[in-house]
């Protein structure tokens, strides 16, 4: 994966994470597993939380709101 989609991926998991969107986390998360490693959604992950460290999502923080969603996604996969 090059670095310029990389950091669109980046770009775009931090809007969905700000803006609180549960529908297009959803979206991304499915897409991101058909077509990119678990190496580089791990990339991702871990950059996307660390631009998002200071940012608050309303009364949460938005990389807390982005892992209990991420978590609940996981959950939900799991029961299917």
């Amino acid at each position: 994966m090059t670095d310029e989609l990389r950091l669109k991926l980046i770009l775009i998991l931090c809007s969905i994470s700000v803006s609180q969107d549960n529908v297009k986390l959803k979206e991304f998360v499915k897409i991101c597993s058909r077509y990119v490693t678990d190496s580089d959604f791990n990339k991702i992950m871990r950059k996307s939380l660390k631009i998002l460290e200071l940012q608050r999502c309303g009364q949460v923080s938005c990389p807390d709101w982005l892992m209990n969603n991420l978590f609940d996604l996981y959950k939900s996969t799991e029961e299917d």
